[in-house]
Order: C-alpha cells, then structure tokens, then sequence
C-alpha cells in the first residue's frame, strides 16, 4: 500500500531557515536552548517545511538575530521604509537606539542561557531530594 504524504507548502522558507540556523547556531538544538524551548519538536513542522512562523516563534527567533523576514520572504533585512529626511540629531539619536537595542538583545540572551542553566540545576537539586 502506498503512503501519502501531507504536503509541504513552505520548502523554500525552511530551506532558508535550516541555512540561518547553521550560520548563527550551528545545531537546531543550540537555537532552541537560546529561544528558550525544552528541545527541538518547537521548530521541527517549520524545519521540515510544513508550517510557516507564527508571531510568537517570530519574537523568539528575531530576539535571537534571527533575520525572520528573510525566511518568510526570502529578502535580506527590514522592510524598506521611506526615507526620512536628513537630521543629524535624528540619525544620532537612531543609531544609539539600534545599538540600545542590539545590546538588549544580547542580554536577554545571556540572561535567557542562565535561566536555562539555574533550571537544570533546580532540577539536578529536585532529583537529588527525591532520591
């Protein structure tokens, strides 16, 4: 008897998801620990092509670095916005914005791999009671 497989209409976007997880992660699972997922089942129906990322998996993986527009539309960077006109103030003010906001990125990362790590620990110590 032959199998039928379910389709998969998102190919091209897990293709480019597979790519940016390797050149920012290297592993599915390393992405997942940084996402805050217990393991990698989360990204798997978007890794095989089957679903496209919603909005919540959307803020996870752009909390990481990960280039979500790109994925979905397969073009590099933001959407293009119109020019605003030219004011150094507001440039400045801009530029230490992005740079506010790439540093917060970091840091919830940071803060995200510790929490993953006291976790285990409260688990490690929870194992330890109950034995």
């Amino acid at each position: 008897m032959k199998e039928i497989s379910k389709p998969r209409p998102y190919t091209e976007e897990a293709k480019r998801l597979r790519w940016e997880i390797k050149k920012k992660f290297k592993t599915q699972v390393s992405l997942c620990q940084a996402i805050g997922a217990k393991d990698s089942s989360i990204i798997a129906p978007y890794i095989a092509g089957y679903n496209r990322i919603g909005n919540i998996l959307r803020d996870r993986l752009e909390a990481v670095g990960i280039d979500v527009n790109y994925i979905i539309y397969g073009k590099k960077g933001a959407p293009e916005l119109p020019s605003p006109p030219p004011d150094q103030n507001l440039d400045t003010l801009l530029t230490q914005c992005s740079d506010k906001i790439q540093h917060l990125q970091g840091e919830v990362i940071s803060i995200n791999n510790e929490l993953l790590k006291l976790n285990k620990l409260i688990d490690t110590i929870k194992k330890r009671l109950s034995e």
